[in-house]
């Protein structure tokens, strides 16, 4: 059985910071193959500090108002059990801050296309929130505060999300204009007016962005690997940023100058919003010649990341799973109390109509045994094509046909899915892979193996 946590059920713990804990959850009402949420408590030792609570519950009705694909949203916040929580949007993937350290473990940079890539989403969404307003029509002046790689995440399936306005700031916020309560955020993402603790605005988060550009290009840290928090303020109020160049001399002289101008010291000297830089970055992305066996940015973060995807893809099979079987035997309760019900009225009812009562009974309890049948043999079979034994290899096929959007049938059963897709398969098992559009149609043995995770199917005429 599931944890009930107020209106919702606890599917499992995903990560638990000092402050808040993240679980896997789904509304008591939600349809049972419904896609998890998320919810944040904080931790019961902390419900009771004023200024914890006062931040958590800022996020929550701050990105309230925000209504982008590019922010992850919120569905509801509260507090349950003496503790405040929040229910947002569940990014099933990974935050930018984990990508860069996996990379940087391997040596590697994010290709240049996927970087551009994930600085339009980020853009994208923090202008949104720069320009929003609030019920009376009137920007709120949102500035987040605290953009760093942590606070963006990138699905499994390609959306890019900015999360965390716990500290940002807004028209009618407890921080007003100028930081009251020292500095706050990530220090080696800092502006240098939050450094120094002067007045805010957009222009901060462009400054932070900045800094996350210039990281992601380089493959290298800008301010964090200075030797103390101090060393960074001071690097970052004070010291000029050495030109990109000088670390990449063949990098595109306009990606140099974007970084240039969100790096400027001075603020008026900087991108005056988020929409003037994503525009320059837009252009240098449109002009990226073309290459046909470029890597999705969805497919590149599974295979940086092939145990977290299959192994919370489990917990979410395995969760609907159980919302099932809670479900069919909610059913299976129901119809015993109507049959209860009918037992007690047939023997009250009089003599003469006694048989014909007899016979809808039966025809009843027959129909019965044969639902829960049914269900149970539905339920069987849900678990036995949603789950894959643990200690079983499995890598994800890219499934391609020419022409596109094909039915794809798995050893004539069909998946549910069309060309383009991906299928998570077993390594070393052969299977039938055949495609299905109109009068075309194709098919393949194929035997996955780590090196052969693709398959490309030319679809002919089908012949009568």
């Amino acid at each position: 059985m599931l944890e009930r946590y107020d209106n919702y059920q606890l599917v499992s713990k995903v990560a638990s910071g000092g402050m808040a804990e993240i679980y896997l959850a789904k509304h008591v009402n939600s349809p049972a193959n419904s896609m998890p949420i998320a919810i944040k408590k904080i931790k019961k030792q902390h419900s009771s500090d004023p200024m914890f609570i006062e931040m958590f519950l800022a996020e929550a009705k701050n990105i309230c108002n925000l209504n982008h694909e590019n922010i992850v949203k919120i569905y509801d916040f509260g507090k349950f059990d003496e503790q405040y929580f929040i229910a947002m949007e569940f990014v099933f993937g990974q935050d930018l801050g984990s990508i860069m350290k996996k990379l940087s473990e391997k040596g590697e940079k994010m290709p240049l296309g996927l970087t551009l890539e994930v600085m339009l989403g980020v853009l994208a969404g923090l202008d949104h929130a720069h320009n929003a307003c609030g019920m009376d029509g009137e920007p709120l002046n949102i500035v987040h505060m605290d953009m760093n790689p942590n606070n963006i995440l990138i699905s499994y399936d390609g959306k890019i999300k900015i999360v965390d306005f716990g500290i940002s700031q807004t028209r009618n916020g407890s921080k007003g204009a100028k930081q009251s309560a020292g500095i706050r955020g990530t220090y080696a993402y800092l502006s240098p007016e939050q450094c120094r603790e002067e007045q805010v605005d957009r222009r901060s988060d462009i400054f932070s962005v900045g800094i996350i550009l210039y990281e992601m290009l380089t493959g290298k840290p800008l301010f964090k690997q200075l030797e103390s928090d101090a060393a960074i303020i001071n690097a970052i109020a004070n010291a000029e940023i050495a030109p990109i160049e000088w670390l990449l001399p063949d990098l595109d002289p306009r990606l140099s100058a974007i970084v240039a101008k969100a790096l400027a010291q001075d603020p008026d000297l900087r991108y005056s919003t988020a929409a003037e830089m994503r525009d320059d970055i837009m252009q240098v992305y449109n002009s990226l010649e073309f290459d046909p066996s470029k890597e999705m940015l969805y497919s590149y973060v599974k295979k940086l990341f092939p145990a977290h995807y299959i192994k919370i893809t489990k917990l979410i099979e395995q969760a609907q799973t159980e919302y099932l079987m809670e479900e069919l035997f909610n059913d299976i309760g129901e119809f015993e109390e109507l049959d209860q019900k009918q037992k007690r009225k047939s023997r009250e009812e009089v003599a003469h109509k006694e048989n014909s009562e007899k016979k809808r009974k039966n025809t009843f309890l027959i129909l019965l045994g044969s639902g829960i049948f049914i269900g149970l043999v539905a339920i069987l079979a849900i678990v036995k094509f949603s789950f894959i034994d643990p200690d079983v290899k499995t890598v994800t096929v890219t499934i391609f046909s020419d022409p596109g959007g094909a039915e794809i049938y798995l050893d004539g059963e069909f998946t549910g899915k069309v060309t383009s897709a991906e299928l998570l398969l077993e390594v070393g098992k052969e299977y039938i892979i055949e495609f299905k559009k109109g009068d075309l149609n194709g098919g393949i043995k194929f035997t996955p193996t780590l090196e052969n995770r693709r398959v490309n199917m030319v679809l002919q005429k089908r012949v009568e």
